[in-house]
């Protein structure tokens, strides 16, 4: 992670994010080649999909929304979703009381979290996962699909495993009372459905696994973190 430690209020300095030191490989990922998000605001904005709800507001993704703090445009205080920009691992600071993050979405699309990733290699998992576990996927780039038990034939469950059993970058979980069937989640965006055979679900997939627009960790992996359940 880059971590955001608390410098809402002066954040240019801080987003030299290049010379910071993010999450390693064995740590949380890191943008290998040392570029930030920031600096890729030459790349090419992804075309809309219809039906996806973004938490960047007027400014569309996170590059830009980086480039607007960085320049002093604004600041993480001022945007309607703050999480798109917060990246704390709260259970390395010295105020962590042992809980999980709280987020103002559930399933959540970005925010704090916690400093381990949930391992997203395509993987399926059978039961719940931590919230700040799989906030932590998509800020490596990886899309989260998560859906609602009791809303979702097993038939339906077992074609969605297979096709995020075949992408990288990409991890499922059931998600209890979310109340929809199906919620796609990547880093500051959403999107959610009744029916699980939504072609959008595969659109969503190859819109947003590793979007350079919406990926705060370019490079980071999505290998060797956390692959237990919450129950």
């Amino acid at each position: 992670m880059r971590p955001l430690r608390n410098r809402w209020t002066a954040l240019a300095a801080a987003l030299a994010l290049s010379a910071l030191a993010g999450c390693g490989a064995e740590g949380g990922g890191s943008a290998g080649d040392g570029s930030s998000a920031a600096d890729q605001d030459t790349a090419a904005a992804p075309a809309e999909l219809e039906g996806v709800e973004s938490f960047y507001g007027e400014y569309g993704d996170y590059v830009t929304v980086m480039a607007a703090i960085q320049d002093g445009e604004t600041t993480a205080e001022e945007l309607e979703h703050p999480f798109v920009v917060q990246q704390e691992h709260v259970d390395s600071l010295g105020t962590w009381d042992g809980r999980n993050p709280v987020y103002d979405l559930t399933p959540p699309a970005g925010g704090n979290h916690l400093s381990v990733w949930q391992t997203c290699n395509g993987s399926v998992y059978d039961g719940p996962i931590v919230d700040g576990n799989g906030v932590h996927s998509m800020e490596h780039g990886a899309v989260w699909l998560t859906y609602d038990p009791e809303l979702v034939e097993q038939a339906d469950i077992d074609a969605l495993a297979l096709l995020i059993g075949a992408r990288d970058y990409s991890l499922m979980s059931p998600y209890p009372g979310q109340g929809v069937a199906v919620s796609m989640q990547s880093w500051g965006n959403r999107y959610q459905t009744e029916d699980p055979a939504d072609p959008k679900i595969g659109e969503y997939l190859d819109t947003y696994v590793l979007n350079e627009r919406f990926n705060p960790e370019p490079n980071a992996t999505c290998s060797g973190g956390v692959t237990t359940t919450a129950s």
